[in-house]
């Protein structure tokens, strides 16, 4: 990750007004900080978790899939950018770059295992609307579910299902989260 040098802490609307369009980042405590650039690995598992628990949120629920391009505000100083989420709000503005109510985040993580478990996780869940979060770890082909006040990590191998419950209901088949990868990577 690459930080942007600041004079000040910047507030979450200020991040938004400086944001760059087109490049990824995220506000940290105040801090913008610059993702680096995702691997083939990180954007097929990403692309599998968008897929698979897209094609499972059908109407009538008013839940919609969404990928990587709006934020999750945690507090004032902290907004992320999760690799895909399920948003629960009714269709609004479609440049609103915040997402109105994030029900589920996923992160898919190559080389950012620790921090996505352990700080971004508590992260997330400051915000009243995030009932889950869902770590997919795309290196060894396992999921971290977290729910909102179990304070424990559930732990999902490549054969078991991803069991998501209240808002949305879905439940996934891990395997489908590491589909297109070569066998023994």
């Amino acid at each position: 990750m690459t930080l942007a040098k600041r004079e000040a802490w910047m507030t979450v609307e200020d991040f938004l007004d400086w944001h760059p369009d087109g490049e990824k980042w995220e506000l940290i405590g105040g801090i913008p900080v610059q993702a680096m650039g995702e691997s083939a690995l990180h954007d097929t598992v990403k692309s599998n978790v968008h897929g698979a628990y897209a094609r499972r949120l059908r109407p009538p629920s008013q839940c919609r899939p969404g990928v990587d391009s709006r934020l999750v505000r945690a507090d004032d100083f902290t907004a992320y950018k999760p690799d895909a989420y399920v948003n629960c709000a009714p269709f609004g503005d479609p440049m609103e770059p915040l997402i109105e109510k994030p029900a589920v985040v996923f992160e898919v993580s190559v080389t950012s295992l620790e921090h996505d478990r352990l700080n971004k996780r508590v992260g997330y869940f400051r915000n009243p609307d995030v009932e889950h979060v869902v770590v997919v770890n795309a290196v060894e082909s396992i999921v971290y579910h977290y729910r909102r006040g179990e304070g424990r990590e559930n732990m999902i191998g490549f054969h078991d299902t991803l069991a998501l419950d209240g808002t949305v209901s879905l439940d996934i088949p891990v395997a489908e989260f590491f589909e297109f990868l070569p066998e023994g990577r």
